[in-house]
């Protein structure tokens, strides 16, 4: 909800409106720019909020701002039910102040609330099932409703009547979860690690990947400057054992929190593909965090081929289940897989593992001692990259128009411009490309959705879109960035995976935002639905770089 905060009730103070439950990089930004402090203290005042209810059982305006956003992040964990509760339990017992709403939060399952007395059967269900929490189907379908129900109004001579209904107090008894100091463990967003420090016998949590601001927050809850002064340990965790376990005994507090963040921060960067990242590390087996570091900067640039012990059944593979050939079963006799896997394998960085073989296509030489080491494996010096650019053609339209007296207009349909007319305006085209990039791309660029752990994604370590102009016409074009050489069927795998982005995801984004040129608002789709579209390499295209204007630049 959006809640307008200032540093104190003084008309002179400046405001500023935040969504809460907020980020704590957005949260320390309002702080520093309204100047308020960081305590376990009242330290801001709520001058208004788009939230009515929060409004109504507010104690005091006055409030600590952590406070404020962390009962936020419970509230926003409420269905439409709890929410209902909690304010009319607030209602009728009136907190005094915010750690009371706080502990409220954690014990809604001590009030009841009726707002429809139509059906006492439904109704004394419906408060048997908020007072015990969880029940069995069969026990709820058997259970007399009525009698509950009128049981519980009994007990409730003089029940509350609120805003959102009427509340019963039931047999559950509230405790204090929050003291005022250190927060409860509450999990808002995803983590991959929640991390308990201890200090002068109190808990507070932090839950990883975080910044440093959580981290000085959490010591000075704990009342202590310094993390060397608590005790770290791993409350829950997506950590595999593997990794933990490289992390020495003896490493101090600091630096084990400094290490487990930077290990959260690569594991929720790798997101879906964490179990692909296990399995590398199961063949390559790192025995330092550096090593786990390096290996998950190049994770996209291994194949690996599970169960696969030697040549003969690696050619087999790659001739038989790749799909890189047309394998016919009646030609068995006659290939010499062995000699294939030989051939192959003499052509490229491999080796042969217990957990089957593994390729490696890229030329990161922090990687090159680990797999000497351990697999024998001998990475080639450092070579440029090739770039690959495949081309497309791109449809341009705009809703200006000039009418007859020379006034611009808006048209209700697309206009369509030929390319020809637009190539002034590269510069305003790619700046727009730019801003469509999100920053989670700027490592791979859109190889990051690309789902298929193969050769493509070993030779493609990155590939974008932009925009160049070749002989007088502007073009689409998507720029790769290749380790090795595509082979065909690699070439047509990236292919349908780029138009499927030019189609789909990324240009049905990019197509529905204008571009602002002197001409009117542009706007450009990278895929038509006409049989003229293609995609083609500039040698399918027949053109020379001196064809070829402009584009983005890359180092």
């Amino acid at each position: 909800m959006n809640i307008t905060i200032r540093k104190n009730n003084n008309d002179n103070e400046k405001a500023k409106r935040l969504w809460f439950p907020s980020d704590e990089e957005n949260l320390y930004e309002l702080n520093n720019e309204l100047v308020i402090e960081m305590t376990t203290e009242q330290n801001c005042y709520i001058l208004d909020s788009s939230n009515i209810d929060l409004l109504r059982i507010l104690p005091d305006r006055n409030c600590n701002i952590d406070e404020l956003n962390y009962l936020m992040k419970r509230l926003d964990g409420f269905g439409p039910k709890e929410l209902k509760q909690f304010y009319a339990a607030a209602f009728a017992d009136e907190p005094k102040t915010m750690a009371d709403l706080i502990n409220l939060s954690f014990n809604i399952h001590c009030y009841s609330i009726v707002t429809d007395f139509s059906d006492f059967n439904k109704v004394g269900k419906d408060l048997y099932l908020t007072e015990r929490q969880a029940v069995a189907s069969k026990e709820l379908d058997e259970l007399d409703g009525e009698s509950f129900a009128m049981e519980v109004i009994r007990n409730n001579p003089n029940p509350t009547i609120t805003p959102y209904g009427v509340l019963y107090k039931n047999s559950n008894e509230p405790e204090q979860v929050y003291n005022g100091k250190q927060f409860p463990p509450y999990q808002w967003k995803e983590t991959v690690a929640t991390v308990q420090l201890t200090a002068k016998g109190e808990k507070e949590y932090i839950y990883l990947p975080c910044s440093d601001i959580e981290i000085t927050k959490a010591l000075m809850r704990l009342e202590t400057p310094y993390l060397h002064d608590c005790e770290v340990a791993i409350d829950s965790y997506d950590f595999t054992d593997r990794i933990l376990n490289i992390i020495p005994a003896d490493t101090t507090p600091l630096n084990k929190i400094d290490t487990l963040n930077s290990l959260a921060s690569k594991l929720k960067e790798i997101g879906k593909d964490i179990q692909y990242f296990e399995r590398l590390m199961a063949y390559v087996n790192p025995q330092t965090i550096n090593e786990v570091f390096s290996l998950a900067d190049s994770m996209y640039e291994f194949e690996l081929f599970d169960g696969i012990k030697d040549a003969e059944s690696y050619g087999r593979y790659m001739i038989c289940e790749s799909g890189h050939f047309e394998y016919d079963d009646n030609l068995e006799e006659y290939i010499d897989f062995k000699r294939y896997g030989q051939v192959k394998m003499a052509n490229e960085v491999g080796a042969f593992s217990s957990n089957g073989y593994i390729v490696y296509h890229g030329y990161n030489q922090k990687l090159s001692n680990i797999l000497s080491k351990n697999l024998g494996m001998e990475i080639p010096k450092v070579k440029e990259q090739k770039i690959l650019k495949l081309y497309m053609p791109l449809n341009i339209a705009t809703y200006d128009i000039e009418n007859e007296y020379g006034y611009r207009e808006t048209s209700n349909e697309p206009i369509e411009l030929s390319n020809y007319e637009v190539i002034d305006y590269l510069d305003e085209i790619l700046e727009a490309i730019e801003r469509n990039n999100l920053p989670e791309e700027k490592e791979r660029g859109l190889m990051r959705y690309y789902d298929a752990h193969d050769s493509v994604n070993a030779k493609i370590s990155k590939y974008v879109f932009s925009a160049e102009i070749v002989d007088g016409e502007l073009m689409g074009v998507a720029i790769l960035t290749l380790n090795d050489d595509l082979t065909a069927s690699e070439l047509q795998k990236i292919k349908d995976d780029i138009t499927g982005q030019a189609l789909d995801a990324w240009g049905e984004g990019f197509e529905q935002r204008e571009i602002q040129t002197d001409m009117g608002d542009i706007y450009i789709s990278f895929w038509n639905s006409s049989n003229n579209w293609f995609i083609k390499t500039a040698e399918e295209m027949r053109i020379t770089e001196n064809q070829i204007m402009g584009g983005m630049k890359f180092e």
